[in-house]
C-alpha cells in the first residue's frame, strides 16, 4: 500500500532538486539555447542581453514555488490548480527569455527583443554609427551601440565570445565607411 506522504517527498525531492541545479542551468542554459535556436552559417556570434538571465531567473523560481506549493500544502486540489499557474507564468518568462538576442555575423546584425516581437536583420549599409563605450556608466562589460538609419538602436555587450570578434568588427565597419566613436 502506498505512503500518504510519498507525493510529498517526491515534490519536496524535486524542489530541493531544482534549488541545487538552478544556479548552474541560470548560467548555463540561456546562451545554449539562443546559439541553438538563432545561430546561422555565417554568424559571428550570438549573445544574450542581461535581462534574458533575469528572465529565465523568474521562471526558475515560478518553478520552485510551484513544486513547493505541491509539497507544503500536501498535493491537495488548490495546490494543483496553484502549482499549475505557477508553471504557466513561468513558461512565459522562460519563452520571452527564449526570444531574446543579438547576432553579429558577416553580412550585418540581426535580434530579437521579446517573444512576440520579430526578428530583425540590418545589413551593414543600415548602420548609421557605431559607438564603443569602454567602460559604461552602468557597469559590466564594454558595449557597443548600434544606431541604425531608421533611428533603431541595439546595444551589444563585448562579453568573452564578442571580444574573440573585436578586431573583425572594427575592420568590418571601416570597410563599410560607418562611422565608429570610442568613448571612455
Amino acid at each position: 500500500m502506498l505512503n500518504k506522504n510519498e507525493p510529498r517527498h517526491f515534490f519536496m525531492a524535486i524542489t530541493l532538486g531544482l534549488l541545487v541545479i538552478s544556479p548552474v542551468v541560470l548560467v548555463l542554459i540561456p546562451s545554449f539555447i539562443a546559439n541553438s535556436l538563432y545561430e546561422k552559417p555565417n554568424s559571428w556570434v550570438v549573445v544574450v542581453p542581461a535581462k534574458v538571465y533575469l528572465l529565465y531567473g523568474i521562471g526558475i523560481i515560478f518553478l520552485i514555488i510551484a513544486t513547493s506549493l505541491l509539497w507544503t500544502l500536501s498535493v491537495n486540489r488548490i495546490s494543483k490548480w496553484l502549482a499549475a499557474l505557477c508553471i504557466l507564468i513561468s513558461i512565459f518568462f522562460i519563452a520571452d527569455g527564449a526570444g531574446r538576442y543579438v547576432g553579429v555575423a558577416s553580412d550585418g546584425i540581426l535580434f530579437k527583443q521579446g517573444m512576440s516581437e520579430a526578428n530583425q536583420h540590418y545589413t551593414w549599409d543600415k548602420i548609421e554609427r557605431v559607438v564603443y563605450r569602454q567602460y559604461p556608466h552602468d557597469g559590466g562589460f564594454p558595449k557597443f551601440d548600434f544606431y541604425f538609419k531608421d533611428g533603431e538602436k541595439i546595444t551589444l555587450p563585448e562579453n568573452r565570445h564578442m571580444r574573440i570578434f573585436h578586431n573583425t568588427l572594427l575592420k568590418t565597419l571601416q570597410k563599410e565607411g560607418i562611422f565608429f566613436e570610442r568613448r571612455e
